[in-house]
């Protein structure tokens, strides 16, 4: 689907996802060893299934997900249907801490740990310099804007990620981070003008933020993404 913008430019839009309801503890309680490979819970799969349901008119030419499972499979479920491939890259996948760090991270500094984002030289849980990832994810998009032959992309990712892309759109970079949630299996909408000649970026627009079709008021979402993490590994932790 074409789309042209008032000054001529080319006008392509990114629906961003974040993936579908996971659970980082087992059903003793325990912190999964590897997050890194956890599926989808019964309710991440009903939320891809219905935001799927929600945008089946949109006119998807293209679909890119990260390359751990539960971004496969949301980016399944939301495409269900639709004869398109779903691409994985690596390079869109979520921040890693590092391994040590994680035995003694507090509950409290896990749903809090985006918040030095932006201070020059932090590290997600000791692991991911953030300046780092986000050099590695911001070439990724830019590597596929490069791409003249799509239109609408679907690009499915991470709460952490998410907060990147938006970031770049707004053009505030990390600064931003602290400040945008995802709640999971939400959508974004941003419109990416380029110079119909070049291909140049010529201006970045933001439609959509944090929109979860299961509650669009966030009437059933009043902790953060990383809150609600963390207060269920409280809740699972023995009395």
């Amino acid at each position: 689907m074409l789309r042209t913008a008032f000054d001529g430019s080319r006008r392509r839009r990114i629906y961003l996802f974040r993936h579908g309801d996971v659970s980082y503890v087992d059903d003793q309680g325990v912190r999964v060893a590897d997050s890194t490979i956890v599926p989808l819970t019964q309710w991440g799969r009903e939320q891809a299934t219905q935001t799927g349901k929600a945008l089946a008119n949109i006119p998807f030419d293209r679909a890119v997900v990260s390359s751990f499972p539960r971004s496969v499979e949301t980016a399944a479920l939301i495409l269900q249907g639709r004869d398109i491939d779903i691409e994985q890259n690596p390079a869109f996948v979520e921040f890693q801490g590092d391994s040590a760090a994680r035995t003694t991270l507090t509950l409290e500094e896990l749903a809090y740990s985006f918040q030095h984002a932006a201070v020059p030289g932090a590290r997600y849980v000791g692991g991911d310099s953030f300046e780092e990832v986000n050099a590695r994810v911001v070439t990724a998009l830019e590597l596929l804007l490069a791409e003249d032959h799509w239109d609408t992309l679907a690009l499915v990712a991470h709460g952490g990620i998410n907060r990147l892309i938006v970031g770049w759109a707004f053009g505030t970079g990390l600064a931003t981070v602290p400040m945008i949630d995802q709640n999971t299996c939400c959508f974004n909408v941003i419109d990416v003008d380029t110079h119909p000649e070049t291909g140049a970026v010529v201006r970045k627009l933001v439609r959509s933020l944090n929109t979860a079709i299961y509650d669009i008021p966030k009437e059933g979402n009043h902790l953060l993404s990383l809150e609600q993490i963390a207060m269920r590994m409280k809740k699972a932790i023995p009395a």
